[in-house]
């Protein structure tokens, strides 16, 4: 919590305080990777996942049959499918990075939202 964090919490009263502890102030990494597990999108986050770790799977795969196989074609072969899958599997993670920051964008709107209307009505 920051300088004018602590500000804004020693000017609320219990309840003001009680509410705004429900939202929560600075998630950590963990806690908002979690919470993209929740919510609207949470089903669609879990089959991402899900995808990317059979992608990820596959490649591993095809890299170590890559290193098994003796001729010059197959070792291609195996090679390219394991750059194309583990790619995509990158690819599918890098895909959850919006909707951790649309996450928090949100819960800072509504934080800001929250501060506002106390002061709206303290007036």
């Amino acid at each position: 919590m920051d300088k004018f964090d602590r500000m804004i919490s020693e000017t609320l009263d219990d309840e003001d305080r009680e509410i705004l502890d429900r939202i929560g102030w600075e998630q950590s990494p963990t806690e908002m990777a979690g919470d993209l597990f929740r919510g609207k999108f949470g089903l669609l986050n879990w089959s991402l996942l899900l995808g990317q770790v059979i992608f990820f799977g596959i490649g591993l795969y095809a890299a170590w049959k890559c290193y098994q196989v003796t001729e010059v074609v197959d070792v291609v072969r195996w090679g390219l499918i394991a750059t194309f899958f583990l790619l995509v599997a990158v690819i599918a993670k890098v895909g959850l990075l919006p909707s951790i920051q649309a996450n928090r964008m949100m819960r800072t709107l509504k934080r800001l939202e929250m501060q506002v209307a106390l002061l709206a009505a303290k007036r």
